[in-house]
Protein backbone atom coordinates (compact mmCIF):
# COMPACT_ATOMS: atom_id res chain seq x y z
CA UNK A 1 0.00 0.00 0.00
CA UNK A 2 2.91 2.39 0.66
CA UNK A 3 5.89 1.15 -1.37
CA UNK A 4 5.26 3.09 -4.56
CA UNK A 5 6.51 6.68 -5.09
CA UNK A 6 3.52 9.03 -4.93
CA UNK A 7 3.92 11.70 -7.68
CA UNK A 8 1.41 13.69 -9.76
CA UNK A 9 1.19 12.82 -13.47
CA UNK A 10 3.62 14.70 -15.70
CA UNK A 11 0.85 16.32 -17.73
CA UNK A 12 2.76 16.39 -21.00
CA UNK A 13 5.26 19.00 -22.23
CA UNK A 14 5.55 22.40 -20.45
CA UNK A 15 3.11 25.10 -21.53
CA UNK A 16 5.08 27.85 -23.26
CA UNK A 17 2.24 29.39 -25.32
CA UNK A 18 1.33 32.93 -24.21
CA UNK A 19 -2.35 33.83 -23.78
CA UNK A 20 -4.11 35.83 -26.49
CA UNK A 21 -7.39 37.66 -26.90
CA UNK A 22 -9.57 35.48 -29.12
CA UNK A 23 -12.57 37.77 -29.48
CA UNK A 24 -14.14 41.06 -28.43
CA UNK A 25 -17.53 42.75 -28.21
CA UNK A 26 -17.78 45.18 -29.87
CA UNK A 27 -15.56 44.21 -32.79
CA UNK A 28 -12.45 46.28 -33.32
CA UNK A 29 -13.04 49.43 -35.41
CA UNK A 30 -16.78 49.24 -34.74
CA UNK A 31 -18.75 52.49 -35.06
CA UNK A 32 -22.01 53.75 -33.52
CA UNK A 33 -21.28 51.93 -30.27
CA UNK A 34 -23.71 52.88 -27.50
CA UNK A 35 -23.31 50.39 -24.66
CA UNK A 36 -20.92 51.39 -21.89
CA UNK A 37 -19.33 47.97 -21.62
CA UNK A 38 -17.00 45.69 -23.53
CA UNK A 39 -16.38 41.95 -23.51
CA UNK A 40 -13.00 40.20 -23.90
CA UNK A 41 -12.48 36.49 -24.56
CA UNK A 42 -9.06 34.94 -23.87
CA UNK A 43 -7.57 31.90 -25.57
CA UNK A 44 -7.09 30.15 -22.20
CA UNK A 45 -7.70 30.63 -18.50
CA UNK A 46 -5.83 33.69 -17.26
CA UNK A 47 -5.04 35.22 -13.90
CA UNK A 48 -7.98 37.55 -13.31
CA UNK A 49 -6.10 40.08 -11.23
CA UNK A 50 -3.37 40.43 -13.89
CA UNK A 51 -6.08 41.25 -16.44
CA UNK A 52 -7.89 43.75 -14.25
CA UNK A 53 -4.62 45.61 -13.58
CA UNK A 54 -3.64 45.62 -17.29
CA UNK A 55 -6.67 47.25 -18.92
CA UNK A 56 -6.30 50.93 -19.81
CA UNK A 57 -9.01 52.90 -21.59
CA UNK A 58 -8.69 56.29 -23.28
CA UNK A 59 -10.49 58.68 -22.88
CA UNK A 60 -11.38 58.10 -19.22
CA UNK A 61 -14.59 56.11 -18.65
CA UNK A 62 -14.72 56.16 -14.86
CA UNK A 63 -14.35 53.17 -12.58
CA UNK A 64 -14.35 49.68 -14.10
CA UNK A 65 -16.42 46.72 -12.91
CA UNK A 66 -15.41 43.17 -13.97
CA UNK A 67 -17.76 40.21 -14.40
CA UNK A 68 -15.98 36.91 -15.15
CA UNK A 69 -17.29 33.74 -16.76
CA UNK A 70 -14.63 31.16 -17.61
CA UNK A 71 -12.20 32.71 -20.08
CA UNK A 72 -14.49 35.69 -20.75
CA UNK A 73 -14.73 38.98 -18.88
CA UNK A 74 -17.24 41.79 -19.22
CA UNK A 75 -15.90 45.23 -18.33
CA UNK A 76 -18.57 47.79 -17.44
CA UNK A 77 -17.88 51.55 -17.29
CA UNK A 78 -19.28 53.77 -14.54
CA UNK A 79 -19.58 56.75 -16.93
CA UNK A 80 -21.61 57.03 -20.12
CA UNK A 81 -19.72 57.19 -23.41
CA UNK A 82 -19.25 60.57 -25.10
CA UNK A 83 -20.78 61.26 -28.51
CA UNK A 84 -18.62 61.14 -31.67
CA UNK A 85 -15.58 59.89 -29.77
CA UNK A 86 -13.07 57.16 -30.53
CA UNK A 87 -12.27 54.96 -27.51
CA UNK A 88 -9.12 52.89 -27.28
CA UNK A 89 -8.93 49.89 -24.93
CA UNK A 90 -5.39 48.67 -24.35
CA UNK A 91 -4.65 45.36 -22.68
CA UNK A 92 -1.06 45.33 -21.45
CA UNK A 93 1.50 42.54 -21.50
CA UNK A 94 1.31 41.89 -17.74
CA UNK A 95 -1.57 39.46 -18.37
CA UNK A 96 -0.47 35.90 -17.51
CA UNK A 97 -2.10 32.50 -17.91
CA UNK A 98 -2.92 30.30 -14.92
CA UNK A 99 -1.15 27.11 -15.92
CA UNK A 100 2.43 28.31 -16.53
CA UNK A 101 2.40 32.06 -15.79
CA UNK A 102 3.12 32.87 -19.45
CA UNK A 103 2.86 36.61 -20.26
CA UNK A 104 1.06 37.99 -23.28
CA UNK A 105 3.64 38.40 -26.03
CA UNK A 106 2.36 41.83 -27.06
CA UNK A 107 -0.24 44.37 -26.02
CA UNK A 108 -3.74 44.23 -27.50
CA UNK A 109 -5.77 47.23 -28.71
CA UNK A 110 -9.52 47.41 -29.16
CA UNK A 111 -10.74 50.62 -30.78
CA UNK A 112 -14.37 51.62 -31.33
CA UNK A 113 -16.27 54.83 -31.92
CA UNK A 114 -19.57 56.27 -30.79
CA UNK A 115 -19.75 58.31 -34.01
CA UNK A 116 -19.56 57.73 -37.77
CA UNK A 117 -15.77 57.34 -38.02
CA UNK A 118 -12.79 56.15 -36.05
CA UNK A 119 -9.42 57.84 -35.49
CA UNK A 120 -6.56 56.42 -37.58
CA UNK A 121 -3.46 57.92 -35.98
CA UNK A 122 -0.68 55.44 -35.26
CA UNK A 123 2.65 55.70 -33.42
CA UNK A 124 4.99 52.74 -32.96
CA UNK A 125 8.47 52.30 -31.58
CA UNK A 126 10.66 50.44 -29.15
CA UNK A 127 12.22 50.70 -25.70
CA UNK A 128 15.88 49.63 -25.54
CA UNK A 129 16.75 48.28 -22.10
CA UNK A 130 17.98 45.11 -20.39
CA UNK A 131 14.34 44.45 -19.38
CA UNK A 132 12.26 46.22 -22.04
CA UNK A 133 8.99 44.29 -21.59
CA UNK A 134 6.15 45.73 -19.53
CA UNK A 135 7.18 49.40 -19.78
CA UNK A 136 4.28 51.84 -20.04
CA UNK A 137 4.12 54.30 -22.95
CA UNK A 138 2.35 57.52 -21.99
CA UNK A 139 1.12 59.82 -24.78
CA UNK A 140 -0.05 63.38 -23.98
CA UNK A 141 -1.93 65.47 -26.53
CA UNK A 142 -0.31 68.91 -26.84
CA UNK A 143 -2.88 70.59 -29.08
CA UNK A 144 -4.48 73.41 -27.09
CA UNK A 145 -2.15 72.80 -24.13
CA UNK A 146 0.98 74.55 -22.87
CA UNK A 147 3.80 72.00 -23.33
CA UNK A 148 5.97 73.80 -20.76
CA UNK A 149 3.49 72.95 -17.99
CA UNK A 150 3.08 69.27 -18.90
CA UNK A 151 4.17 67.34 -15.81
CA UNK A 152 3.75 63.54 -16.09
CA UNK A 153 4.12 63.23 -12.32
CA UNK A 154 0.82 65.11 -11.87
CA UNK A 155 -1.19 64.39 -15.03
CA UNK A 156 -2.40 61.07 -16.40
CA UNK A 157 -1.83 60.44 -20.13
CA UNK A 158 -4.39 60.69 -22.92
CA UNK A 159 -3.29 57.36 -24.42
CA UNK A 160 -1.52 54.40 -22.86
CA UNK A 161 0.18 51.26 -24.15
CA UNK A 162 2.55 48.69 -22.67
CA UNK A 163 5.62 47.31 -24.39
CA UNK A 164 5.66 43.69 -25.43
CA UNK A 165 8.38 41.29 -26.49
CA UNK A 166 11.63 43.06 -27.30
CA UNK A 167 10.29 46.36 -25.95
CA UNK A 168 8.08 47.04 -28.99
CA UNK A 169 4.87 49.06 -28.75
CA UNK A 170 2.16 50.55 -30.94
CA UNK A 171 -0.36 53.26 -30.14
CA UNK A 172 -3.16 52.87 -32.64
CA UNK A 173 -6.43 54.69 -33.34
CA UNK A 174 -5.29 57.95 -31.78
CA UNK A 175 -6.55 61.37 -32.88
CA UNK A 176 -4.47 63.47 -35.24
CA UNK A 177 -2.30 66.02 -33.47
CA UNK A 178 1.00 66.59 -31.70
CA UNK A 179 2.01 64.36 -28.79
CA UNK A 180 4.67 64.21 -26.12
CA UNK A 181 5.63 60.62 -25.37
CA UNK A 182 7.25 59.10 -22.30
CA UNK A 183 8.36 55.56 -21.52
CA UNK A 184 7.67 54.90 -17.82
CA UNK A 185 8.36 51.76 -15.79
CA UNK A 186 5.27 52.39 -13.69
CA UNK A 187 6.15 50.60 -10.44
CA UNK A 188 2.96 51.63 -8.60
CA UNK A 189 0.64 51.14 -11.60
CA UNK A 190 -0.91 54.54 -10.88
CA UNK A 191 -0.50 55.86 -14.43
CA UNK A 192 1.68 58.78 -13.37
CA UNK A 193 5.44 59.21 -13.23
CA UNK A 194 6.83 58.81 -9.69
CA UNK A 195 10.17 60.58 -9.57
CA UNK A 196 13.15 58.59 -8.26
CA UNK A 197 10.93 55.46 -8.20
CA UNK A 198 9.99 54.92 -11.85
CA UNK A 199 12.52 54.65 -14.62
CA UNK A 200 11.78 57.05 -17.47
CA UNK A 201 12.61 57.61 -21.12
CA UNK A 202 11.98 60.72 -23.22
CA UNK A 203 12.18 61.34 -26.95
CA UNK A 204 14.44 63.84 -28.69
CA UNK A 205 11.37 65.71 -30.00
CA UNK A 206 7.58 65.77 -29.85
CA UNK A 207 5.67 63.68 -32.43
CA UNK A 208 3.06 65.01 -34.85
CA UNK A 209 0.48 62.76 -36.52
CA UNK A 210 -1.39 64.53 -39.33
CA UNK A 211 -3.23 63.85 -42.58
CA UNK A 212 0.07 63.59 -44.48
CA UNK A 213 1.63 61.21 -41.96
CA UNK A 214 -0.98 59.22 -40.09
CA UNK A 215 1.53 56.50 -39.20
CA UNK A 216 4.75 57.35 -37.33
CA UNK A 217 7.27 54.61 -36.61
CA UNK A 218 10.69 54.14 -35.01
CA UNK A 219 10.08 56.23 -31.88
CA UNK A 220 12.87 54.93 -29.63
CA UNK A 221 13.55 55.26 -25.93
CA UNK A 222 16.41 54.58 -23.53
CA UNK A 223 15.57 54.37 -19.84
CA UNK A 224 17.19 56.19 -16.96
CA UNK A 225 16.27 57.03 -13.36
CA UNK A 226 15.93 60.53 -12.02
CA UNK A 227 18.01 61.51 -9.02
CA UNK A 228 16.79 64.60 -7.16
CA UNK A 229 18.08 63.62 -3.72
CA UNK A 230 20.83 65.82 -2.36
CA UNK A 231 23.98 64.12 -1.05
CA UNK A 232 24.75 64.58 2.61
CA UNK A 233 27.58 64.00 5.03
CA UNK A 234 27.15 60.74 6.96
CA UNK A 235 30.39 60.27 8.89
CA UNK A 236 33.85 61.67 9.59
CA UNK A 237 36.63 59.53 11.12
CA UNK A 238 40.02 60.71 12.33
CA UNK A 239 42.51 58.08 11.11
CA UNK A 240 45.43 59.73 12.92
CA UNK A 241 46.41 63.23 14.02
CA UNK A 242 46.47 64.57 10.44
CA UNK A 243 44.25 62.36 8.27
CA UNK A 244 40.44 62.36 8.08
CA UNK A 245 38.14 60.02 6.17
CA UNK A 246 34.86 61.63 5.07
CA UNK A 247 31.86 59.53 4.02
CA UNK A 248 28.92 60.82 1.93
CA UNK A 249 25.49 59.30 1.34
CA UNK A 250 26.23 58.56 -2.32
CA UNK A 251 28.92 58.74 -4.99
CA UNK A 252 30.35 62.23 -5.51
CA UNK A 253 31.11 63.76 -8.90
CA UNK A 254 34.88 63.60 -9.42
CA UNK A 255 35.06 66.49 -11.91
CA UNK A 256 33.40 69.04 -9.63
CA UNK A 257 35.25 67.82 -6.52
CA UNK A 258 38.16 70.09 -7.39
CA UNK A 259 35.93 73.02 -6.38
CA UNK A 260 34.85 71.43 -3.09
CA UNK A 261 35.36 73.39 0.12
CA UNK A 262 35.86 71.98 3.63
CA UNK A 263 35.78 73.99 6.86
CA UNK A 264 37.18 72.47 10.05
CA UNK A 265 37.04 73.99 13.55
CA UNK A 266 37.48 73.10 17.20
CA UNK A 267 34.00 72.97 18.77
CA UNK A 268 35.24 74.25 22.14
CA UNK A 269 37.07 77.43 21.15
CA UNK A 270 35.74 77.70 17.58
CA UNK A 271 39.28 77.92 16.25
CA UNK A 272 39.46 77.22 12.49
CA UNK A 273 41.93 74.56 11.30
CA UNK A 274 43.29 74.76 7.74
CA UNK A 275 42.89 71.86 5.32
CA UNK A 276 46.17 71.17 3.52
CA UNK A 277 44.83 68.62 1.01
CA UNK A 278 41.54 67.00 -0.08
CA UNK A 279 41.00 64.16 -2.53
CA UNK A 280 38.20 61.86 -3.68
CA UNK A 281 38.59 58.08 -3.56
CA UNK A 282 38.18 57.08 -7.20
CA UNK A 283 37.58 53.42 -6.35
CA UNK A 284 34.89 54.28 -3.77
CA UNK A 285 33.65 57.77 -4.76
CA UNK A 286 31.41 58.16 -1.72
CA UNK A 287 34.64 58.48 0.34
CA UNK A 288 36.99 61.46 0.48
CA UNK A 289 40.25 62.03 2.31
CA UNK A 290 41.44 65.19 4.05
CA UNK A 291 44.83 66.15 5.48
CA UNK A 292 44.98 68.94 8.03
CA UNK A 293 47.70 71.58 8.05
CA UNK A 294 48.19 71.21 11.83
CA UNK A 295 47.78 68.14 14.05
CA UNK A 296 44.53 67.39 15.85
CA UNK A 297 44.39 66.82 19.60
CA UNK A 298 43.54 63.41 20.96
CA UNK A 299 39.99 63.35 22.42
CA UNK A 300 39.12 66.89 21.33
CA UNK A 301 35.83 67.55 19.57
CA UNK A 302 35.85 68.96 16.02
CA UNK A 303 33.23 69.99 13.48
CA UNK A 304 33.70 69.52 9.72
CA UNK A 305 31.44 71.33 7.24
CA UNK A 306 31.42 70.52 3.52
CA UNK A 307 30.41 72.89 0.74
CA UNK A 308 30.29 72.89 -3.09
CA UNK A 309 29.95 69.09 -3.16
CA UNK A 310 27.85 67.65 -6.00
CA UNK A 311 26.64 64.14 -6.75
CA UNK A 312 26.81 62.64 -10.23
CA UNK A 313 23.33 63.99 -11.07
CA UNK A 314 24.44 67.54 -10.28
CA UNK A 315 22.62 67.84 -6.93
CA UNK A 316 24.34 70.15 -4.43
CA UNK A 317 25.01 68.81 -0.94
CA UNK A 318 22.13 69.23 1.53
CA UNK A 319 23.07 72.30 3.58
CA UNK A 320 21.08 70.99 6.55
CA UNK A 321 23.21 67.83 6.66
CA UNK A 322 26.59 69.13 5.52
CA UNK A 323 28.43 69.09 8.87
CA UNK A 324 29.56 66.41 11.28
CA UNK A 325 31.09 66.43 14.77
CA UNK A 326 33.86 63.89 15.47
CA UNK A 327 36.61 63.19 17.98
CA UNK A 328 40.26 63.74 17.14
CA UNK A 329 43.00 61.11 17.42
CA UNK A 330 46.46 62.15 18.45
CA UNK A 331 48.28 59.07 17.17
CA UNK A 332 50.90 59.45 14.41
CA UNK A 333 50.65 57.75 11.01
CA UNK A 334 53.05 54.78 11.00
CA UNK A 335 51.58 52.84 8.08
CA UNK A 336 53.37 52.58 4.76
CA UNK A 337 51.37 53.43 1.61
CA UNK A 338 50.28 50.45 -0.47
CA UNK A 339 49.87 50.27 -4.23
CA UNK A 340 47.42 48.58 -6.61
CA UNK A 341 46.56 48.73 -10.32
CA UNK A 342 42.85 48.76 -11.11
CA UNK A 343 41.43 46.17 -13.52
CA UNK A 344 44.74 44.30 -13.68
CA UNK A 345 45.97 41.27 -11.76
CA UNK A 346 49.46 39.79 -11.69
CA UNK A 347 49.84 37.27 -14.50
CA UNK A 348 46.73 38.49 -16.34
CA UNK A 349 46.51 37.74 -20.06
CA UNK A 350 44.58 39.37 -22.90
CA UNK A 351 45.13 42.97 -21.72
CA UNK A 352 43.95 45.47 -24.39
CA UNK A 353 46.82 47.05 -26.34
CA UNK A 354 45.41 50.58 -26.19
CA UNK A 355 44.37 50.64 -22.53
CA UNK A 356 46.24 52.82 -20.03
CA UNK A 357 47.37 51.68 -16.57
CA UNK A 358 45.77 53.38 -13.55
CA UNK A 359 47.87 53.08 -10.38
CA UNK A 360 46.29 53.79 -7.00
CA UNK A 361 48.06 54.46 -3.71
CA UNK A 362 46.32 53.96 -0.37
CA UNK A 363 47.09 57.52 0.76
CA UNK A 364 48.61 60.73 -0.66
CA UNK A 365 52.26 60.26 -1.58
CA UNK A 366 55.23 62.42 -2.54
CA UNK A 367 54.83 62.60 -6.33
CA UNK A 368 58.19 64.06 -7.39
CA UNK A 369 60.41 60.99 -6.56
CA UNK A 370 57.98 58.70 -8.41
CA UNK A 371 58.63 60.36 -11.79
CA UNK A 372 61.61 58.05 -12.35
CA UNK A 373 60.47 55.21 -10.08
CA UNK A 374 57.44 53.99 -12.07
CA UNK A 375 58.52 52.20 -15.24
CA UNK A 376 57.10 49.84 -17.83
CA UNK A 377 59.41 47.24 -19.43
CA UNK A 378 58.88 44.55 -22.06
CA UNK A 379 60.00 40.91 -21.95
CA UNK A 380 63.62 41.78 -22.92
CA UNK A 381 63.93 44.45 -20.22
CA UNK A 382 63.56 47.33 -22.66
CA UNK A 383 61.93 50.42 -21.19
CA UNK A 384 58.62 51.46 -22.78
CA UNK A 385 58.24 55.22 -23.06
CA UNK A 386 55.20 56.40 -21.11
CA UNK A 387 53.46 59.60 -20.08
CA UNK A 388 52.56 59.90 -16.40
CA UNK A 389 49.45 61.92 -15.49
CA UNK A 390 48.28 62.41 -11.89
CA UNK A 391 44.49 62.42 -11.46
CA UNK A 392 44.60 63.44 -7.79
CA UNK A 393 46.80 62.95 -4.72
CA UNK A 394 46.53 59.13 -4.82
CA UNK A 395 45.92 58.11 -8.45
CA UNK A 396 48.25 58.26 -11.44
CA UNK A 397 47.71 57.01 -14.99
CA UNK A 398 50.46 55.58 -17.18
CA UNK A 399 49.96 56.14 -20.93
CA UNK A 400 52.27 54.19 -23.28
CA UNK A 401 53.43 56.61 -25.98
CA UNK A 402 53.19 53.81 -28.58
CA UNK A 403 50.65 50.95 -28.70
CA UNK A 404 51.87 47.84 -26.91
CA UNK A 405 52.93 44.77 -28.91
CA UNK A 406 50.45 41.95 -29.50
CA UNK A 407 50.71 38.86 -27.28
CA UNK A 408 53.73 40.19 -25.42
CA UNK A 409 54.63 40.17 -21.74
CA UNK A 410 55.20 43.42 -19.88
CA UNK A 411 56.06 44.41 -16.33
CA UNK A 412 55.00 47.44 -14.34
CA UNK A 413 57.73 48.18 -11.80
CA UNK A 414 57.66 50.66 -8.95
CA UNK A 415 60.92 51.20 -7.05
CA UNK A 416 59.44 51.38 -3.57
CA UNK A 417 62.49 53.17 -2.16
CA UNK A 418 61.02 56.27 -3.83
CA UNK A 419 57.53 55.73 -2.41
CA UNK A 420 56.89 57.88 0.66
CA UNK A 421 53.80 59.37 2.24
CA UNK A 422 53.77 62.91 3.61
CA UNK A 423 55.24 61.74 6.93
CA UNK A 424 58.12 59.72 5.49
CA UNK A 425 56.63 56.24 5.85
CA UNK A 426 58.01 54.04 3.07
CA UNK A 427 60.09 51.04 2.03
CA UNK A 428 63.73 50.04 1.84
CA UNK A 429 65.26 47.88 -0.93
CA UNK A 430 61.91 46.73 -2.31
CA UNK A 431 60.20 46.74 -5.74
CA UNK A 432 56.55 46.35 -6.70
CA UNK A 433 56.25 44.15 -9.82
CA UNK A 434 53.13 43.25 -11.79
CA UNK A 435 53.34 41.14 -14.97
CA UNK A 436 50.72 40.95 -17.70
CA UNK A 437 50.37 39.71 -21.26
CA UNK A 438 48.70 41.76 -23.97
CA UNK A 439 45.91 40.68 -26.24
CA UNK A 440 46.77 38.39 -29.16
CA UNK A 441 45.53 40.25 -32.24
CA UNK A 442 45.28 36.94 -34.09
CA UNK A 443 42.26 36.17 -31.90
CA UNK A 444 40.47 39.41 -32.76
CA UNK A 445 38.30 40.69 -35.58
CA UNK A 446 37.20 43.98 -37.13
CA UNK A 447 33.83 45.65 -37.69
CA UNK A 448 33.53 48.14 -40.54
CA UNK A 449 30.49 50.18 -41.43
CA UNK A 450 29.01 53.63 -41.80
CA UNK A 451 26.90 56.09 -39.86
CA UNK A 452 24.02 57.79 -41.67
CA UNK A 453 21.88 60.60 -40.25
CA UNK A 454 18.52 61.17 -41.94
CA UNK A 455 18.56 64.70 -40.45
CA UNK A 456 21.88 65.47 -42.10
CA UNK A 457 21.25 69.21 -42.24
CA UNK A 458 20.12 69.62 -38.62
CA UNK A 459 21.91 66.77 -36.84
CA UNK A 460 24.33 68.08 -34.24
CA UNK A 461 27.26 66.71 -32.26
CA UNK A 462 30.04 64.21 -32.64
CA UNK A 463 29.08 60.56 -33.08
CA UNK A 464 30.05 58.01 -30.42
CA UNK A 465 29.85 54.36 -31.48
CA UNK A 466 30.23 51.45 -29.08
CA UNK A 467 30.42 47.69 -29.54
CA UNK A 468 29.45 45.69 -26.41
CA UNK A 469 29.86 41.92 -26.18
CA UNK A 470 26.93 39.82 -24.97
CA UNK A 471 28.61 36.41 -24.68
CA UNK A 472 32.20 37.23 -23.62
CA UNK A 473 33.37 37.13 -20.00
CA UNK A 474 34.58 39.50 -18.80
CA UNK A 475 32.48 41.84 -20.92
CA UNK A 476 34.40 43.39 -23.82
CA UNK A 477 33.49 46.91 -24.92
CA UNK A 478 35.06 49.39 -27.31
CA UNK A 479 34.00 52.96 -28.09
CA UNK A 480 35.16 55.21 -30.91
CA UNK A 481 34.38 58.85 -31.75
CA UNK A 482 33.59 60.37 -35.15
CA UNK A 483 33.40 64.10 -35.73
CA UNK A 484 30.43 63.56 -38.03
CA UNK A 485 28.51 60.72 -39.75
CA UNK A 486 30.56 58.64 -42.16
CA UNK A 487 32.61 55.45 -42.40
CA UNK A 488 34.00 53.82 -39.25
CA UNK A 489 36.28 50.93 -38.29
CA UNK A 490 36.38 49.16 -34.93
CA UNK A 491 39.44 46.96 -34.41
CA UNK A 492 40.80 44.61 -31.75
CA UNK A 493 37.47 42.98 -30.88
CA UNK A 494 37.69 39.52 -29.33
CA UNK A 495 35.54 36.75 -30.78
CA UNK A 496 31.89 36.88 -29.82
CA UNK A 497 28.55 38.51 -30.50
CA UNK A 498 28.26 42.29 -30.19
CA UNK A 499 25.55 44.92 -29.92
CA UNK A 500 26.38 48.07 -31.91
CA UNK A 501 24.88 51.39 -30.87
CA UNK A 502 25.70 55.07 -31.05
CA UNK A 503 24.54 58.55 -30.12
CA UNK A 504 25.03 62.12 -31.29
CA UNK A 505 26.66 64.16 -28.55
CA UNK A 506 24.67 67.38 -29.01
CA UNK A 507 25.75 68.85 -25.65
CA UNK A 508 29.44 67.86 -26.07
CA UNK A 509 29.46 66.10 -22.68
CA UNK A 510 31.14 62.95 -23.95
CA UNK A 511 28.32 60.77 -22.61
CA UNK A 512 24.71 60.09 -23.55
CA UNK A 513 22.18 62.58 -22.13
CA UNK A 514 18.81 60.99 -21.28
CA UNK A 515 16.87 64.26 -21.01
CA UNK A 516 14.29 65.02 -18.30
CA UNK A 517 10.50 64.51 -18.07
CA UNK A 518 9.79 67.81 -16.28
CA UNK A 519 10.81 70.49 -16.91
CA UNK A 520 11.08 68.79 -20.27
CA UNK A 521 14.58 68.36 -21.69
CA UNK A 522 14.81 66.26 -24.88
CA UNK A 523 17.10 63.25 -24.96
CA UNK A 524 20.01 63.05 -27.34
CA UNK A 525 19.41 61.10 -30.53
CA UNK A 526 20.65 57.53 -30.58
CA UNK A 527 20.82 54.63 -32.99
CA UNK A 528 20.97 50.87 -32.52
CA UNK A 529 21.99 48.26 -35.07
CA UNK A 530 19.03 45.93 -34.62
CA UNK A 531 20.95 42.69 -35.32
CA UNK A 532 23.83 41.39 -33.23
CA UNK A 533 27.16 41.15 -35.02
CA UNK A 534 29.24 37.97 -34.85
CA UNK A 535 32.96 38.77 -34.71
CA UNK A 536 35.40 36.00 -35.71
CA UNK A 537 39.15 35.91 -35.30
CA UNK A 538 41.11 37.35 -38.28
CA UNK A 539 37.87 38.26 -40.06
CA UNK A 540 36.37 41.61 -40.93
CA UNK A 541 32.65 42.28 -40.75
CA UNK A 542 31.56 44.83 -43.35
CA UNK A 543 28.37 46.70 -44.15
CA UNK A 544 27.19 47.60 -40.64
CA UNK A 545 24.88 50.57 -41.21
CA UNK A 546 24.06 52.61 -38.12
CA UNK A 547 21.19 54.94 -39.01
CA UNK A 548 19.91 57.92 -37.03
CA UNK A 549 16.26 58.15 -38.02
Amino acid sequence: MHCAGQLPPSGGPPDSIPPEIAGTVPDTNAIHVEENRIQLEFSEYVDRRSVEESIFISPHVGDLEFDWSGTEVTVEFSEALRKNTTYVVNVGTDVVDIRANNRMAEGFTLAFSTGDSIDRGYISGRVFDEEPEGVMIFAYALDGADPDTLDPSALKPDYIMQTGKGGKFALSNIALGTYRLFAIRDEFRNLIYDREVDQYGVTHADVTVDAQRERISDIWFRLSQEDTSKPFLTRVDALDRYQLQVRFSEAIDSLSFERAAFHLSDTLIQKPIAIALSYLNRQTPMLAGLITATPLNNGSSYRLRADKIYDRAGNLIDSMNASYVFTGRGVPDTLRPTVSISSLADGQTGYPLERSLEITFSEPVDQEPLKEAIILVDSVEKHVETEMRWLNATDVVLFPEQPLMSKAWYEVRIILDSLRDRWGNGYIDSTFVLRFETLDLRTTGVIEGAVVDEQEQTGEGAVYISASSIDVKPKWEKTIRLESPGAFTMEQLVEGRYVIKGFRDADSSGSYSYGMPYPFVPAERFAVYTDTVKVRARWGIEGVLLKFK
